[in-house]
């Protein structure tokens, strides 16, 4: 029984050092804390944190999540207070736009009959002047027909022919010219009588966008412009032979221009005292004015040789 008695020798008395303990557990056990945290956060801040504010609900702290209202009271700012200025601003400010009062800058004829007549007249358009028409007293017109015959007896006879109409108040509401210019002499002066028209009457109107009117009819070539609610067209007859057709009227198709045209349409105005002008003075100076100096100028070139 020799070997129960022999004593058991420890590894510091062979001299043999103690292993060290292993980590392997440590690591497993972090791992596992950061896998629940992950799925802890999933869960809290899925369907836009649900789960997140039913626990701050339960606990009290659901006013971390309040969404600011706008609502509060504004902070009063320390200083000088100013008094309330009143401002009135009117109804129609705050009001959609309303398309039925829509309107649109239009133009009128505002060279007056009788000053249109004379200078046709002393530009060799031979007319009585602004008078009544025979076929309707409340209209008043000046016309011309001038013909230019041809030097033999084969020779084509042309023409020009002119009509103005308006109001007896002297405003003119429409000009129109026929011009039949066949081949030869006459027909070339006829159509320098009414290239020489169309210049006196844009001169006067003021009206330089329609200048390309006036070289249209110099080459006998379709023209038709709309500007501002006035149609100015020049165009070949499709009846006469050499026949050509100059027409400067209002234009109604667009209704904002239709709308503005009614609106300041003197139809319904109260009729004005005997002598009373219906235009200011000022207006009135101005063109008598410029009537005054077209004559002058109009006399200087009849008297230049």
């Amino acid at each position: 029984m020799r070997h129960r008695n022999r004593r058991r020798t420890s590894r510091q008395e062979v001299g043999i050092k103690p292993a060290r303990p292993r980590r392997n557990s440590h690591v497993l056990f972090g791992l596992l804390i950061v896998v629940l945290s992950a799925v802890v956060a999933t869960f809290l801040l899925a369907n836009d944190m649900y789960h997140l504010r039913s626990l701050a609900r339960r606990y009290g702290l659901d006013r971390l999540f309040a969404e600011p209202s706008g609502t509060e009271a504004p902070v009063a700012l320390k200083g000088r207070r100013l008094e309330p200025v009143p401002v009135e601003i009117p109804r129609y400010f705050f009001t959609d736009f309303i398309e039925p009062a829509a309107g649109a800058f239009v133009r009128e004829i505002r060279v007056r009959g009788p000053a249109l007549c004379k200078e046709l007249n002393r530009a060799g358009l031979k007319n009585p002047g602004w008078q009544p028409s025979e076929y309707d007293r409340r209209t008043s017109e000046c016309l011309s027909e001038t013909r230019f015959a041809a030097a033999g007896t084969d020779g084509a006879e042309a023409s020009l022919f002119f009509i103005a109409k308006g109001t007896p108040q002297g405003e003119v509401r429409s000009v129109r010219m026929k011009l039949v210019a066949p081949a030869g002499m006459p027909g070339e002066t006829a159509q320098a009588w009414l290239v020489e028209a169309l210049s006196k009457i844009i001169d006067r109107t003021t009206w330089s966008d329609f200048a390309p009117a006036t070289d249209a009819a110099r080459q006998l070539a379709d023209y038709s412009a709309v500007h501002f609610g006035i149609s100015v067209e020049f165009s070949r007859d499709f009846v006469i032979t050499n026949g050509y057709n100059f027409i400067l009227a209002p234009d109604g198709r667009n209704p904002l221009v239709r709308r503005t045209r009614a609106y300041f349409s003197p139809d319904g105005w109260l009729p004005l005292k005997t002598g009373e002008p219906r235009l200011p003075a000022a207006l009135i100076r101005h063109w008598r004015m410029a009537e005054a100096g077209t004559g002058k100028t109009a006399r200087a070139t009849a008297s230049t040789p």
